[in-house]
């Protein structure tokens, strides 16, 4: 199967990072005195979506107003993390390297941009991807709407429906399938990959797969 461009996202696709990113997030929410969100509660809720989008779902349900500078006290506890809690999915170097070799490449992510670079950095990803071919939070409207896929293919000059879109979370599917792309749900990171794999289907992922190897069979077919 041949796609013209292969966008991956970032986050629990290429680097097993979604542990930490909500060890950090319920760090800080703790911080302020939020017990009630425990890690599994965030691994549930918050996984895929932008910083800013999970205070503003806290805001709603419960009231609390946070400063203006919280997240510099969540990017702090990224940073002191990542050391023993960031490492490359197995098999994406691989995945990345092959799907280059015959696709356009991309990163679209929801995170704050020198997270992103970071993150990418840290595990060896980064010089696999032109820094204009990384789009991140900010840039357009965040996942689930469709707008990073758009300007990820516009930039790039390709049309959604010969776009490959690889996400892990629902968050992220459904922008995907909403910018009108193939997406591929990858479970290979998630704590609970049986029930998150039904609801990357329901979201609308094509195929769902737990090994980047499989992924790689099917963009590189024997």
């Amino acid at each position: 199967m041949k796609h013209p461009l292969i966008i991956f996202d970032c986050d629990g696709t290429l680097v097993d990072s979604e542990l930490l990113n909500n060890m950090a997030m319920v760090e800080v929410l703790q911080g302020f005195g939020l017990a009630q969100y425990d890690l599994d509660h965030a691994l549930e809720h918050f996984t895929g979506l932008r910083f800013s989008q999970i205070l503003e779902t806290i805001n709603r349900d419960t009231g609390f107003l946070f400063p203006p500078d919280a997240a510099k006290g969540y990017l702090s506890a990224v940073r002191r993390l990542a050391p023993t809690h960031m490492k490359a999915v197995p098999g994406a170097e691989e995945l990345v390297r092959h799907a280059s070799s015959r696709s356009k490449i991309s990163v679209v992510s929801n995170g704050e941009r020198n997270n992103v670079l970071m993150s990418l950095e840290m595990t060896g990803l980064r010089h696999l991807f032109s820094e204009e071919h990384i789009f991140t939070g900010l840039m357009a409207a965040a996942k689930p709407a469709p707008d990073l896929f758009l300007l990820a293919m516009d930039r790039l000059g390709e049309r959604a429906a010969e776009t490959l879109i690889i996400e892990d979370s629902v968050v992220g599917v459904t922008g995907g399938v909403a910018a009108g792309a193939t997406v591929w749900g990858f479970t290979g990171t998630h704590h609970a990959p049986e029930k998150q794999e039904k609801a990357l289907k329901n979201a609308g992922a094509k195929w769902v797969f737990g090994e980047m190897t499989e992924a790689l069979a099917e963009i590189i077919p024997a």
